[in-house]
C-alpha cells in the first residue's frame, strides 16, 4: 500500500484535474475547485472576507421596507433628450436659514416599460448644494456627483452627509437625466433636510426647474410632504396596541377630536400623525385617517382662541397610506394639540376616525411620549385605547428618529452595491486563478506522474530485494529445520527396524514428521503469491495455536490490526510465535493460555500469557529458545520481554514497529 503522502498527492492530483478540466461549469462540479481557490488565492480570499464583513453590518442596518408609496408619488420633471445631458432642479425654503447635518433624497417606485420601478427617475449624474438666498450665487457644495454616474438607488434612500450645512435654501440639481427609452427626466419622492431626527424640509415651500404635473401623482410640493415608498421609520417591536379609535359613525360628516396635553407650555416645532394600520386589517393602509381636518394648538384645554397649525378641512386630502403627515409647528407657545376631523374615513357601510400614534416636537424632543390624551369619544378595547396614541409605537413597530433610520437605510443601499461589486469580481478572480491552475496543473501532473512511477519501481526493487532474502532465508529454513527433520526421521525409522519397531521410536518419527509437516506448510504460506491483508497474518497465528495447544483451553484475542506488514515482518513474528507456543506445549503443563494481538499506533504488540509452571529466569534455559526469540524480536526492531516465576506462569510480550 502506498504511504500517506503518496495518496495525498494522488487527490492532490485529482482536484487539479477537476479544476483545469471545467472550472466553468455551473452547479455542483465546481463546489471542489472554488472552495480550493477560497483556500489558496489570497485575492479570493480576501474578496470573500470583504464580502462576509458587509452582510455581517448589513445584518445589524434597518429592513428594507416595502413600498410605502400613496396616490402622492412625488415630483415629475419635464421630458428632456434623449442623451439624458439636459439641467433640471428641485429647491426648498426652509424659511429661515437653519443649521442642519443631512440631506436625504428619496426615489419613486414606478414600473414603466423594461424599468421595473425602483428608482425610477433618478438622475444619474447630479450635485446637491445649499445656500442663504434663492439666486445661488455662493452656494455651498454638499455632494458633487457630476463627474461619474450615480448607481440608480432602487427605493432606498441616497443621504448626503453635510456635518456643516447651514442655509435657508436646498437645491438638487441634476446635470445627466435618467433615461426614459427616448426620452429622459428627473423624478424625486421627497427630499429632506435633517437635523438630528427632525426633517426641515416638510411641508416647505417648493420651486422646480420645470414640472410634469398630473396631480395627485406627480406635483411639486410632493417632495416635502412626507409621503415617499419608505413609510414610517419603525424597527421591529412588539407593539402595545393599535392606537386612537373614536366611536364608529354612520355619516361622514360628523365631527370628531382627540386631544393632547403637554403638561406645561413649550413651544412646538412640529407635530406628526401617523395613520393606523391595525393587525387585524393588514391590508387597510391608512385606516381611519380622516378626509378632511385640522390641527390646532392652545393654551387652554376648551380651545376658546386655537392658533391654527394645519387646516385640510375645504378639500379632501389623499390618505398617506403608512407614510406620516407631518405640521409644522412655527415655535408656537402651545400646552394643547387637537387633531379635529371634520370628515371621517369610509371603512365599508360606516365611518372612522383613528390614529396610529401623534408626535409633538420641541426643540428635538418629542414632548407626547409624557402627554396625556383626552377626546371626544373613543373605543376601548385590548387593541384600541387613547393611551396607545402616545406610546411610541404603531401597529406595525417602534419609531424611531429621521436620522438613524435615514442613515441606516443609505448604508444598507452602499452595502448592497458593494456586494455586488465584490460578487462580480469574484468571476474574473476565479476565473483568472482556473486560469493561472490550468497552466502549470499538467506540468504538475507530469512532475507527480515522474515520481509515482519513480516511487513504484523503487517499491518494485525494494520487493525483489525482499522477495530474494526472504528465498534465501527459506532455503536456510528448509536446510535446518526440514533437513534436520528429516535425517532424524530417517535414523530413527533405521533404529527402530534395526530393534523391531520400538513404539517410542515410531511415536517420535510421527511427532517430527508432524512439525516438519506445519513447518512446510508456514513456508509455502509465507512464499504464496498474491497481495495479503494484514489480517491474513492473525488468521495464521489463530491457525498455529489451534494446531500446537491442542487440548489446552485457549483465548486467542485480537484487536483491529491494519499492517501493513512486509514478508520478512510476517516471517519473524510467526516463528517466534510458533517457538512461544512450543515451549508452553513441551515444558509449561499449562491447563489455559491466553493470547492478545493489538496494533498500537504504528507498533505491534503480541501477548501470550499461561498459567503453567513457569520457571527461574536467571538459572540457564537452553531448551526454551529464549535467545532465538530474543533475536528475532531484535531483528524486527523490537523488543521482547518476559515474566516469570516458579509456580505462576508465564508471560511473554513482544513489542515491535510495523512500518
Amino acid at each position: 500500500m502506498p504511504p500517506p503522502s503518496v495518496l495525498f498527492l494522488w487527490r492532490g492530483i485529482a482536484a487539479l484535474a477537476v479544476i483545469a478540466s471545467g472550472p466553468f461549469v455551473h452547479g455542483a462540479e465546481t463546489e471542489l475547485p472554488e472552495r480550493l481557490a477560497r483556500l489558496v488565492s489570497g485575492q479570493v480570499k480576501m474578496n470573500e472576507a470583504q464580502t462576509a464583513a458587509c452582510r455581517a453590518e448589513l445584518a445589524l442596518l434597518p429592513r428594507e421596507p416595502g413600498n410605502e408609496s400613496s396616490e402622492r408619488i412625488g415630483w415629475h420633471s419635464a421630458y428632456g433628450p434623449a442623451s439624458g445631458f439636459a439641467i433640471r432642479h428641485v429647491q426648498i425654503d426652509l424659511g429661515i436659514v437653519e443649521d442642519f447635518d443631512a440631506v436625504a433624497l428619496v426615489p419613486v417606485n414606478v414600473a414603466y416599460g423594461t424599468h421595473p420601478g425602483p428608482g425610477y427617475g433618478f438622475p444619474v449624474r447630479f450635485r446637491v448644494e445649499s445656500a442663504e438666498d434663492a439666486s445661488f450665487e455662493m452656494p455651498t457644495v454638499l455632494g458633487d456627483f457630476t463627474e461619474s454616474d450615480f448607481p440608480n438607488p432602487g427605493q432606498l434612500p441616497v443621504l448626503i452627509k453635510a456635518p456643516a450645512g447651514h442655509g435657508r435654501f436646498v437645491r438638487v440639481t441634476a446635470t445627466r437625466l435618467f433615461l426614459r427609452e427616448d426620452r429622459s427626466l428627473f423624478a424625486l419622492g421627497e427630499l429632506m433636510v435633517l437635523r438630528g431626527d427632525r426633517n426641515l424640509a416638510a411641508m416647505q415651500p417648493v420651486e422646480v426647474s420645470d414640472s410634469y404635473s398630473n396631480p395627485p401623482a406627480w406635483d411639486p410640493l410632493n417632495a416635502t410632504d412626507g409621503q415617499s415608498v419608505l413609510g414610517p421609520p419603525l424597527k421591529p417591536g412588539k407593539p402595545p396596541g393599535n392606537g386612537f379609535h373614536a366611536l364608529i359613525a354612520q355619516r361622514g360628516d360628523v365631527t370628531k377630536w382627540v386631544q393632547l396635553d403637554l403638561g406645561e407650555e413649550a413651544p412646538i416645532d412640529e407635530v406628526r400623525l401617523f395613520p393606523a394600520a391595525p393587525v387585524d386589517f393588514p391590508a387597510r393602509r391608512g385606516f381611519g385617517f380622516p378626509s378632511r381636518f385640522r390641527v390646532e394648538s392652545d393654551t387652554e384645554p376648551d380651545f376658546t382662541n386655537p392658533t391654527m397649525l394645519a387646516d385640510f378641512t375645504s378639500a379632501d386630502v389623499v390618505n398617506p397610506g403608512a407614510n406620516p403627515v407631518t405640521i409644522p409647528g412655527g415655535g408656537t407657545m402651545a400646552r394643547y394639540i387637537r387633531v379635529t376631523a371634520t370628515r371621517l374615513w369610509l371603512r365599508d357601510h360606516d365611518f372612522v376616525f383613528a390614529l396610529g400614534e401623534m408626535q409633538v416636537f420641541s426643540k428635538d424632543k418629542n414632548l407626547a411620549l409624557a402627554g396625556h390624551v383626552t377626546a371626544l369619544d373613543s373605543t376601548d378595547s385590548p387593541t384600541w385605547d387613547r393611551g396607545f396614541l402616545i406610546d411610541g409605537f404603531t401597529s406595525q413597530g417602534k419609531i424611531v428618529g429621521w436620522g438613524e433610520w435615514l442613515r441606516g437605510l443609505s448604508r444598507r443601499r452602499e452595502l448592497l452595491l458593494e456586494i455586488a461589486r465584490l460578487e462580480e469580481a469574484r468571476a474574473p478572480l476565479l476565473a483568472a486563478w482556473f486560469s493561472s491552475l490550468g497552466r502549470w496543473a499538467a506540468a504538475s501532473l507530469l512532475a507527480a506522474c515522474v515520481i509515482v512511477i519513480s516511487w513504484l519501481r523503487r517499491q518494485h526493487r525494494i520487493r525483489e530485494r525482499e522477495v530474494h532474502r526472504l528465498r534465501q532465508r527459506l532455503a536456510n529454513d528448509l536446510h535446518d529445520e526440514i533437513g534436520s527433520n528429516l535425517g532424524s526421521i530417517t535414523l530413527l525409522s533405521r533404529l527402530a527396524s534395526d530393534r523391531g519397531g520400538a513404539h517410542a521410536d515410531l511415536a517420535e518419527i510421527h511427532r517430527i514428521a508432524r512439525e516438519t509437516a506445519d513447518s512446510m506448510r508456514d513456508i509455502v504460506w509465507l512464499m504464496k503469491p498474491g497481495r495479503r491483508a494484514a489480517a491474513d497474518l492473525i488468521v495464521r497465528m489463530r491457525e498455529v495455536a489451534a494446531s500446537l495447544l491442542a487440548g489446552t483451553e485457549c483465548n486467542f484475542e485480537a484487536e483491529k490490526v491494519t499492517g501493513p506488514f512486509t514478508l520478512e515482518f510476517e516471517r519473524q513474528t510467526l516463528l517466534l510465535f510458533k517457538e512461544a507456543l512450543n515451549n508452553i506445549r513441551k515444558h509449561a503443563g499449562a491447563r489455559r493460555v491466553d493470547i492478545f494481538v493489538a496494533q498500537i499506533g504504528r507498533d505491534f504488540e503480541l501477548r501470550i500469557a499461561d498459567d503453567g509452571k513457569g520457571f527461574d529466569p536467571t538459572m540457564p534455559n537452553e531448551g526454551l529458545g529464549l535467545d532465538s526469540m530474543r533475536q528475532r524480536a531484535a531483528s524486527l526492531g523490537g523488543r521482547l520481554t518476559l515474566s516469570t516465576a516458579r509456580g505462576d506462569g508465564t508471560r511473554i510480550t513482544l513489542r515491535t514497529p510495523f512500518s
